[in-house]
């Protein structure tokens, strides 16, 4: 059924102080709690990473409400971090992340600006609420759709061009979201099969020839 999504905890928050610059901080729940807003500030390259610690079964809801310049978030499974493959990346499946998770243990809510934001030193002053239930919510909301960023293409080429060479010539194919990145297909020149890059939304995390050899 549900078995794509993250954390859980109950209780809402005691999380003090102003975010420091590439901070780890640990949720705490009050009891009879389900829910928290949590605050803070990033800036340029900075940012912060939440740790929660939550069943298997249990429920998640993540989402980066309204504010003036909102930031973006990817969650990890347990065992995963930034530079792992995301559970689910914001800036490909929208502001809100709703499901059921299957690993227990300490998942990690990484907040961040993305890749534009951050070679400007802007800062994002984001509100993330976070909520968790044992049963599973009344609405349950499916991943947003829409195109894949342009940057998560750019960025695919780039990597794909460090393999072969600046020379080739190439074409994507294909570019959609699967379960936990982007995956972008592309037609190179020189090669009989295409190849396929993923992207976790901050960066490319793999590349594979889809032929032999």
């Amino acid at each position: 059924m549900y078995r794509t999504l993250m954390s859980a905890l109950v209780g809402s928050v005691l999380i003090s102080g102003a975010l420091a610059e590439n901070t780890v901080k640990r949720i705490q729940f009050e009891r009879g709690k389900s829910e928290v807003i949590l605050t803070g500030k990033v800036t340029g390259r900075d940012d912060v990473l939440y740790k929660l610690n939550a069943r298997d079964g249990q429920f998640l809801t993540v989402q980066m409400l309204p504010g003036k310049k909102p930031a973006d978030f990817n969650i990890f499974i347990p065992g995963r971090g930034p530079g792992d493959e995301a559970l689910y990346v914001s800036a490909g499946g929208g502001d809100k992340y709703l499901g059921q998770l299957y690993k227990t243990g300490d998942h990690s809510i990484l907040v961040f600006q993305n890749r534009a934001a951050a070679r400007r030193g802007e800062t994002a002053d984001y509100k993330l609420l976070v909520r968790v239930s044992d049963k599973q919510p009344v609405e349950e909301e499916k991943p947003a759709t829409g195109p894949v960023p342009q940057n998560v293409i750019d960025d695919c080429l780039k990597k794909l061009r460090e393999g072969v060479g600046n020379e080739t010539g190439m074409k994507v194919i294909s570019a959609k979201r699967g379960e936990t990145s982007f995956i972008i297909d592309v037609r190179v020149d020189t090669a009989e099969k295409p190849w396929r890059c993923f992207h976790d939304g901050t960066k490319c995390t793999k590349v594979m020839y889809m032929g032999e050899g």
